[in-house]
């Protein structure tokens, strides 16, 4: 419970991620502490009005379209 709480005020989810991530794998970390599910198009929203990742000139291959990376901007 109270790191779902931390979630609205910290960047706990970020501490779990690599230093180079794709949001997907961030979505899923925060569905996995909120046990429920996200809208995708919500939670990407949020973060880029937040201003709190920003984008790597890196991919990675998904097996489907490549996923760009990003990172925490501190």
């Amino acid at each position: 419970m109270r790191i779902r709480n931390k979630l609205n005020y910290t960047n706990v989810g970020f501490e779990l991620l690599p230093a180079k991530f794709t949001l997907t794998e961030l979505q899923l970390v925060h569905e996995a502490i909120l046990g429920e599910a996200l809208d995708k198009r919500n939670f990407r929203r949020k973060l880029s009005q937040q201003g709190i990742v920003k984008p790597v000139k890196e991919w990675v291959e998904t097996g489907r379209k490549p996923a760009q990376l990003f990172r925490f901007t501190s």
